[in-house]
Order: C-alpha cells, then structure tokens, then sequence
C-alpha cells in the first residue's frame, strides 16, 4: 500500500508502467473503479492474473518483485477495499513464489495467512502455523511463499495507529516495527483479523450502497484499527497482573462514564484506557473481574441499548443499525437477539405495528 498520505490510492504513472504488460495478463471485474483503481470510499477492486509479474503489481506502493518458482500455469487474484485511510486486501496465488518488497515508513502493513497449505519462509523464519506476517520495517521484505497460498492482510497510516494504542504501548509496538519479521500472535486475535477483512470486503462487494454512509465507514474503520492493534499487542504486550477488586470497581466506574459520556461515537480501547489512565490490559483485567466482560462486550452491550431504544421511533432496522454502528447486519440481528431474547425486527415491528 502507498503511504496513505500520497495514495489516494492510485498512482497513475505506476498504472500507466504496466498497463501494458497487464492488458493480456490481467483480466478484472471493478465496481467503482476508473482508470483500473478506486474512486471513493468503500470501493471494491477485484482482479485476477496469469502472470507472477501482473500479480505482484496489483498491490500498488509495495514495490513488489515476484518470481514463481513452483512449475505451472500461474493463476493469482486480489480483493482490496479502501475504508478511508484503511487498506484491506486478500490475494491467493496458486503457485510458490519468492516475494521481495518495501513500503513507506509512514505504512503499517501486516498479513495472516487464511490458507498455508505448506512450510512458509518469511524473512528467514519458517512457518507452518498462521503467523502474523508483518511486512513493514526498513530494509523491506522477503517472503517464500508455497502453492495454494491465501493472505488476508491489512495496511494502514502508522499515525493511525498510534492513535489507536495507548501511550504505554506506543513505544512497545514501534520497537517491533522496526524491522519485517515474522510474529506469533493469540489464535483468537488472528482469527479476529482475518474475518474481520473477509467480512469487510464481503461488505463492500454485496452493499457497496452502505458503504457510503460516513459514521458506518468511521465504525468500520474503528472495528479494523482495534483488531490490529489488539494483534500486534497479542504478539509483544507482557500480561500484567490483575487489579484489586477495589481498584478495578474505580476503574471499570471511570470507564463506563466516559463510554456514557460518548454513546454514538465509535469509541475505542485505546481512548477509554488514555481517558482512565489505565493499560490495555489493567481495563481488561478490571472489566473482567467486576463484570465479568470484556470491555469490547461492554461497548457491545452499550450500542446494542442504543439501537434497541432507536427502533422505537427509527424508520428502519437498518437506519438504527447503522447509526449505532453496527454494519455487518448478520452478527447484530444475532448479537441483538442474544441480548434481549428477540431480533430487531420483532422490537421495530411491535413499535410501529400501527
């Protein structure tokens, strides 16, 4: 991905270089797309290669350099949306291939694989498991990756980020990030990440209309920063000990009023832990302890009230959803109806039965 500042996201110099080489090799089916890239928040860009070279061109600002090195016919494609400053990506290529590439500085791109069908070498590391592959760092990266591979990655503003972390881990992840490598994150932060890219982009391909709603595309854009950075900290962050009980009912209070104080803003970890004075892991530990919740439940719970009062009065399940953030309709209509016992329909229905 480019440096976002610089991308918007095409470079059409870049485009122009390989369009030639592209118009046999490439075939693409865009929705939103001019000129062979995206025009506007919330587009979708699918394409699909028969060439190593084509392939590696499709994610612009990596400055990618592939060579196949498994024999056979070479069948590769890429799903890629933008969510205002977010990049999200799947690609799989059928056969191995030596990757090498570099982004900016100012990028912070990360990938789990969702499909590692054999042994990976990234940056001189070996991997069977689904490690956390993060492609940043001086000096670029190098990246042996096996037949069959399926990646679903992330890229983002390293500013953005930081915004999203608190200030004790600040310091902590741009040490990790100083380089390319290849980390071992918690199994249910990596599973996090990737659904959370296929449920975007599926997102994007299927309502592409909701994508145009600002507040959606901001909650989105909170949902995709929070699950990276809960990843990232998944692979470095030492657990802290719990807080007393005490102290962890003054914290989890401090924390529910600025959550109250804030109810339709897509509100984050990293500024309830800055407006409390807290570590990550310190609120986690006192939610858990007190209530017996995470507080991403918590925020859950919160927005899920929001909605449910909104449908008294909302002209539509959709309008409520929205608003409250919600934005894969799926997991709120099942989140929903887990909470209060009904779906969102039935609540909306016995309000505007008349």
């Amino acid at each position: 991905m480019e440096s976002l500042q610089q991308q918007n996201r095409i470079n059409g110099a870049h485009a122009g270089l390989f369009a030639s080489s592209l118009q046999h090799s490439l075939s693409s089916r865009r929705s939103g797309f001019e000129g062979g890239r995206d025009c506007g928040n919330g587009a979708l860009f699918e394409a699909s290669s028969d060439d190593a070279d084509a392939q590696a061109a499709l994610l612009e600002g990596w400055n990618q350099e592939y060579a196949q090195i498994s024999a056979g016919k070479f069948l590769g494609s890429i799903r890629e949306a933008r969510i205002e400053d977010v990049n999200l990506f799947v690609e799989t290529t059928s056969q191995a291939l030596l990757q090498n590439g570099a982004l900016s500085r100012d990028v912070i791109a990360v990938g789990v694989p969702v499909e590692l069908p054999q042994a990976a070498v990234f940056c001189g590391t070996q991997t069977r498991e689904r490690g956390v592959h993060v492609f940043s760092g001086a000096g670029g990266f190098e990246f042996y990756s096996p037949a069959g591979l399926v990646m679903s990655g992330v890229a983002v503003p390293r500013a953005a980020l930081f915004d999203h972390l608190c200030n004790d881990e600040r310091t902590l992840v741009a040490q990790k990030l100083d380089c390319a490598h290849l980390a071992t994150g918690d199994r249910a932060c990596v599973e996090a990440l990737s659904g959370f890219v296929q449920q975007v982009l599926d997102l994007a391909s299927v309502s592409p209309r909701l994508l145009g709603n600002e507040h959606l595309r901001l909650a989105v854009r909170a949902g995709m920063l929070e699950n990276l950075a809960q990843l990232l900290l998944s692979c470095w962050a030492l657990p802290q000990p719990p807080a007393r009980i005490r102290r962890g009912w003054q914290i989890v209070a401090r924390a529910r009023e600025f959550i109250l104080s804030h109810p339709e803003s897509p509100t984050g970890i990293a500024e309830i832990c800055n407006a409390v004075g807290v570590s990550r892991r310190t609120l986690q530990y006192c939610f858990q302890d007190v209530l017996g919740v995470s507080p991403i439940e918590f925020l859950r719970a919160i927005r899920l009230g929001g909605a449910r009062r909104m449908l008294r009065t909302a002209a539509s399940v959709t309008d409520a959803a929205v608003h409250w953030g919600f934005w894969h309709f799926g997991y709120f209509s099942q989140d929903y109806r887990n909470m209060f016992g009904e779906l969102p329909s039935q609540t909306h229905r016995r309000f505007h039965s008349a």
